[in-house]
């Protein structure tokens, strides 16, 4: 693809928000795909209260596509990485902070 092409600030954000859904797609697979995905896999992650500490690590991936994207020099797709993760860290701190916390007993 052209420099260009790759260079834009919505492909940032796509894939920003595509890659931590497969890497908790993987875990998925990985572990626990004896479950169903929806319904069983994420009751277990929040019964668990650990759906905010699993998808805190499916962003690690980001990190990783946020320094090939930086190093190529690719800006606008760098800050559209780091919105969709931003976006996904306010998720999670109101997992962590309202849904986890009122499962506890």
């Amino acid at each position: 693809m052209e420099r260009s092409k790759l260079n834009n600030f919505i492909i940032g954000i796509i894939a920003g928000l595509l890659l931590p859904f497969i890497s908790l797609l993987c875990y998925w697979l990985w572990s626990f795909k004896f479950m169903n995905f929806v319904p069983q896999f994420f009751s277990f992650l929040l019964l668990g209260r650990v759906l905010s500490a699993v998808l805190s690590l499916c962003l690690i991936p980001n990190l990783g596509m946020f320094f090939l994207f930086i190093n190529k020099e690719y800006y606008k797709t760098t800050r559209g990485i780091l919105l969709s993760t931003l976006v996904y860290g306010f998720i999670i701190v109101i997992l962590k902070t309202w849904v986890e916390y009122s499962w506890s007993d």
